[in-house]
């Protein structure tokens, strides 16, 4: 099935942001308190489809970034730059009061987004996060990224590997995952990662006044256990829970579980 038929993808809305183009993203139109979910480099907003069901009467807003899936490229790929189009989209859709929920470099981008909108921030989740996610040119990742050339194949041993996961996960959500990554212009791709090698979120993360969760996987090949410590003294007020035997992606790997921490982490902070 074409990516560009599949049911995810009919769900999305669009709004012009200005001087940035339009920007995509499914509005689930619960009732409840409202829940903005910020994906990671290469994915778009079907990275959360698996978390979905444990939510039902929020409100849960999950766009595809700047440059990924249907959202058109801003000028820049730099995380403040999807920070800064994430909180026009917020001002579009007049939400304050949110829980923000961010995962690889959707959490960077939620820190930066929180750092700005600390009246509007009630809780803030970040799945596999990162204060200074700088890549070694050397390393595999690097190197795969600075090979791409457009078209893209989804079943390319790049792709492959980039999706590996540490725990089973569903192997059609996988394959849609890798065709959206696939479209996006390999030239995208090095710009964000040259991005991420300046990004710097020390100071922001020290902006933040909502309570902060960190979690993450003890097999997470992106960001060890360093970034983990380094997030667990960067807040005012923050929990940081690593998970024996997860990898980079634990919200695919384990939805029910990871849906269990942030509604019991919601509960407790009386946002719900």
């Amino acid at each position: 099935m074409s990516i560009r038929n599949d049911d995810f993808h009919h769900r999305k809305r669009h709004i012009e942001l200005p001087e940035k183009g339009p920007i995509a993203f499914v509005d689930t139109g619960g009732s409840g308190q409202a829940i903005l979910m910020l994906h990671g480099f290469s994915d778009t907003g079907r990275s959360f489809v698996a978390l979905e069901p444990a939510f039902p009467g929020y409100r849960l807003i999950i766009p595809d970034l700047p440059g990924h899936g249907a959202s058109e490229p801003g000028n820049r790929m730099h995380v403040s730059d999807f920070a800064e189009s994430i909180d026009m989209l917020m001002e579009c859709l007049d939400l304050s009061q949110i829980a923000l929920i961010g995962h690889s470099m959707g959490a960077m981008t939620a820190i930066e987004l929180a750092a700005r909108r600390r009246d509007d921030i009630s809780a803030l989740i970040l799945l596999s996060a990162s204060l200074t996610p700088c890549f070694d040119r050397e390393t595999p990742i690097s190197r795969g990224i600075h090979a791409l050339t457009d078209p893209i194949d989804p079943a390319g041993q790049f792709l492959v590997d980039w999706y590996s996961c540490s725990r089973p996960v569903d192997a059609d959500f996988l394959s849609k995952m890798k065709a959206d990554a696939a479209a996006m212009p390999s030239a995208i791709w090095r710009d964000i990662l040259n991005s991420l090698d300046e990004t710097d979120l020390r100071l922001s993360a020290a902006q933040v006044t909502a309570p902060v969760i960190c979690i993450g996987g003890s097999l997470d090949p992106l960001f060890d256990g360093s970034h983990r410590e380094a997030l667990s003294h960067a807040f005012q007020s923050v929990r940081s829970i690593t998970l024996d035997g997860y990898g980079h992606n634990p919200h695919w790997e384990d939805p029910e579980r990871i849906s269990a921490l942030i509604l019991s982490f919601l509960a407790e902070r009386g946002v719900a």
